[in-house]
């Protein structure tokens, strides 16, 4: 199995995203989108571990890295693996259920009729009761809710129905497994990385004139101090299907607007 991530900005996380693809079986490559905090410097350690990483430089069209990684797939690596799992390097790929680990559910998916999978978005938020003290984004951010409405999060398929992505929304060839996996993502993992994220990392970043979520999360920075009571705390067992908090309170409506390119979080 295939493991691809492509980073920015995410020196915090980006070794237990790529750690974790690894301990679930995954040979893995990374680009980095020419991060200037500790992304750089965290992979260059992780190098021996990766069968590819690639230094994109910052000027490269971040709306092209979809389509141009696609390719490069499809030309050097699909027909030497079964399997691509392909994740936003803040988030991390689970099963239906957590009874078994993700590489044995991608296994069944494997040995079945089906072509891909498509994942529930877990949020994960950092709160004030977080231990500071836990250097690990993903052992200290705990609290999350299930986020029904969102695009839909494609991330795994096998290598022989890969096609052109599109932020990893659109649909591989084939048909999709029945069952929706599971997916945590942690978009906001402290207030100081939230704050960057919004001002230097996100800001920028402009098609149709907008970057919808990140200018509503911008304008409504009073709403974005949630409440751990007002989300679910993960303590190791099944995640809560309950949508306890409503993410468009931060991320906004986007049914009333129509930017192309836009994505969640």
């Amino acid at each position: 199995m295939l493991g691809v991530l492509l980073c920015y900005n995410d020196g915090d996380l980006v070794a237990d995203a790529v750690r974790y693809l690894i301990e679930q079986g995954h040979d893995v490559i990374a680009w980095d989108h020419g991060s200037d905090d500790a992304t750089a410097q965290v992979l260059g350690h992780l190098r021996g571990d990766l069968v590819e990483l690639r230094t994109i430089p910052r000027s490269f069209n971040f709306y092209r890295l979809y389509p141009e990684m696609s390719r490069h797939l499809l030309a050097n690596y699909v027909d030497r693996y079964d399997w691509i799992s392909w994740p936003d390097q803040d988030e991390f790929l689970e099963g239906a259920d957590r009874r078994r680990s993700y590489r044995e559910w991608i296994e069944e998916v494997a040995a079945s009729p089906y072509d891909w999978v498509q994942f529930r978005n877990f949020n994960y938020w950092w709160t004030k009761t977080d231990d500071r003290s836990v250097v690990s984004a993903v052992e200290r951010v705990r609290h999350y809710s299930l986020w029904p409405d969102c695009g839909p999060r494609i991330r795994s398929w096998r290598a022989s129905a890969t096609n052109e992505r599109e932020f990893n929304h659109n649909p591989p060839k084939g048909e999709r497994y029945p069952a929706l996996f599971n997916l945590r993502h942690y978009p906001m993992r402290s207030e100081q990385q939230m704050l960057r994220r919004l001002e230097r990392d996100r800001a920028g970043l402009r098609r149709g004139g907008s970057n919808y979520h990140y200018d509503n999360m911008s304008s409504w920075r009073q709403r974005l101090t949630i409440p751990s009571a007002s989300l679910h705390s993960d303590n190791g067992g099944e995640l809560d299907l309950n949508p306890i908090f409503n993410w468009r309170s931060i991320y906004g409506d986007e049914s009333s607007v129509s930017v192309p390119g836009t994505t969640d979080g």
